[in-house]
Formats: C-alpha cells, sequence, structure tokens
C-alpha cells in the first residue's frame, strides 16, 4: 500500500525583529498587556517579499531532507498576503527552482496549510505525484494596520515548508477539515484594505474550532490523545492553547507554543512550531505529531501524522 510520509520541515525568519516594547513606544501599546492576553514577545518583520521567504523555507525543507530541487514534482503555495492578486506565487517560487513541476497557490485563511496536507496525502495515495512541497508564507506586516491596538501586537512574518514523499511506511494517519461561511466577517482583510478581526468573537471560534478538530481527527485515526506525542497548535494566542488544554484536560507540556518568538504568522505557523519542536528535540524523529488550526473563511482543519 502507498502512504505519504514527511521526509523534510524547514522554516525561514526575517532578521528584523520588533519587540513588545517598541510597539508600547511607537502604537502606545502596554507591554505587559501584549504578553498576558497573547503570550507574544516579539514578531519579525520582512524587508523581502513573501515569495523570497518562501524560497528560503523550501530550501532549508530540502537541507534537512538530503532532497534537491528536482526531486520535487509539485507546490503548494499557501498564503493570505500574497505579493500579487495575479498572478500567484508558485509559479514565482518554480522560476526560483528552474526545474519543471505542478503548482498552485491557496488561500484559506491560517488552516490552509493543512489543509494542503489533506489534499497532498491524496495525491500520493492515489499514485499521481511522489513528491509533494507544502510552502506557507505570510508578509502580514503589509496588511496590518499598525495604528490599530487590537491587530498591531498579534502578527508577525515569516515562511515554514514541508516535503512529504510517498512511503511504504504509514506517514500521515488521518485528517479532518471542514469550512463555515457563518462568522466570516469576524476575520477580514478588504481589497486593498488592512486585516481587520472581531477579537471576541474570533477567541470563541477558536477554542471550540481546536477541539472540535482534535476529538475528530482522533476519531478517524481510531487513537487516543495518549497515542499522541505533541499537538502543534496554530500559534494565534497561547491564551487560547491554555483555554483548549484546561477544556479537555490534556497537560499544557503535550502542546507546542512558540508564539513568544515570532508571534502569528498565520499560513506559516504550524510549520515553524513543528520546526521549532524538531530543532529544540522536544520530539524524536519517530514521534506521532497531531497539528490543528483554525482560521479565516472560517476553516477547522487537523491532522495526525508519524515523522
Amino acid at each position: 500500500m502507498r502512504f505519504s510520509k514527511i521526509v523534510g520541515i524547514g522554516g525561514y525568519l526575517p532578521l528584523k525583529t520588533v519587540e513588545n516594547a517598541e510597539l508600547e513606544k511607537n502604537a502606545g501599546i502596554d507591554t505587559s498587556w501584549i504578553y498576558e492576553r497573547t503570550g507574544i514577545l516579539k514578531r519579525h518583520i520582512a524587508e523581502e517579499s513573501a515569495t523570497e521567504m518562501g524560497v528560503k523555507a523550501l530550501k532549508d525543507a530540502l537541507l534537512r531532507s538530503n532532497l534537491s530541487y528536482d526531486e520535487i514534482e509539485y507546490i503548494f503555495v499557501v498564503s493570505n498576503s500574497a505579493d500579487t492578486l495575479i498572478p500567484g506565487m508558485a509559479g514565482r517560487i518554480q522560476k526560483s527552482i528552474d526545474h519543471p513541476m505542478g503548482g498552485v497557490d491557496i488561500q484559506a485563511g491560517c488552516s490552509g496549510f493543512l489543509q494542503a496536507m489533506e489534499i497532498a496525502d491524496s495525491m500520493i495515495k492515489s499514485g499521481s505525484f511522489s513528491s509533494v512541497a507544502i510552502i506557507g508564507t505570510e508578509k502580514l506586516s503589509r496588511i496590518v494596520n499598525w495604528k490599530d491596538l487590537s491587530i498591531a501586537a498579534l502578527f508577525g512574518d515569516g515562511a515554514g515548508a514541508i516535503i512529504m514523499k510517498s512511503s511504504e511506511k504509514p506517514g500521515l494517519i488521518a485528517s479532518y477539515s471542514r469550512i463555515q461561511g457563518e462568522g466570516w466577517e469576524s476575520l477580514v482583510q478588504n481589497r486593498n484594505g488592512y486585516l481587520e478581526m472581531d477579537g471576541r468573537t474570533v477567541f470563541r471560534f477558536a477554542v471550540s474550532a481546536i477541539e472540535e478538530a482534535i476529538n475528530e481527527v482522533l476519531k478517524r485515526a481510531n487513537m487516543e490523545i495518549e497515542n499522541v506525542d505533541l499537538i502543534v497548535p496554530h500559534q494565534s494566542n497561547a491564551r487560547i492553547i491554555s483555554r483548549v488544554s484546561k477544556d479537555m484536560g490534556i497537560p499544557i507540556e503535550k502542546f507546542q507554543i512558540s508564539i513568544a518568538d515570532h508571534a502569528n504568522t498565520a499560513a506559516a505557523s504550524v510549520a515553524l512550531a513543528l520546526k521549532d519542536a524538531i530543532d529544540s528535540k522536544k520530539i524524536s524523529k519517530s514521534a506521532t505529531v497531531l497539528t490543528v488550526a483554525y482560521g479565516a473563511g472560517l476553516g477547522i482543519a487537523s491532522n495526525i501524522f508519524k515523522l
């Protein structure tokens, strides 16, 4: 039987950072309030494009997997802050690689990366492709109004990437995803405008969405939470993760929390957090991981896989 397995995980964060103290000075946001309400200490701000960051994240994933560019057959580029609406970034990333491949952009909120993983898994299991790269890249600083106190502290720039290949051994075990139009107006960026968010509504949705996605993907995998070594949630707010931990009776130590160092990087968030977990040796190379995210749409997604 044919399976898909993650063989490379990479990421890129811009060199420039903005710490909370700088926001307090320039935007009048209280430093202690930011950390207490979000768990964020700093965010990275890109001087390069989202496309360029995506290329760097993909390069890092390839180096970690000992694969070459010419082994990639298809790429998904997931972003909510693409450099242009038309064309998408997949073609420009392919140009930098200079190797023929299929590819498409996906815009599906912060859960888009995990939805792309589910699609890639199906493509590989069907035999249509043997290797698929998924790149989440965000230049959210471009669409954030730095004078909007409810938004400015939350978001950062960065890119994450994974490479999935066909395998004789199970890798991705189960997936779950769902979208709903109800509540879409609580998290929106209108054309040529800034990102707008109803924080309270999004918080409530996020908690219920993550709990739903964890329960449903465990059910599909026929597994208990005790079988999972680490949960890697979308890094949007540390309080949301803490609330889920309390509600579900899951020790907070079982969650990867990386938001302090790079804030909410939307579609790049989960890949960057997964990379952090591996780099810090929080999980082994054979770990069972549950990834979960929610986002604009409104969308919910989760995956369980064995590294």
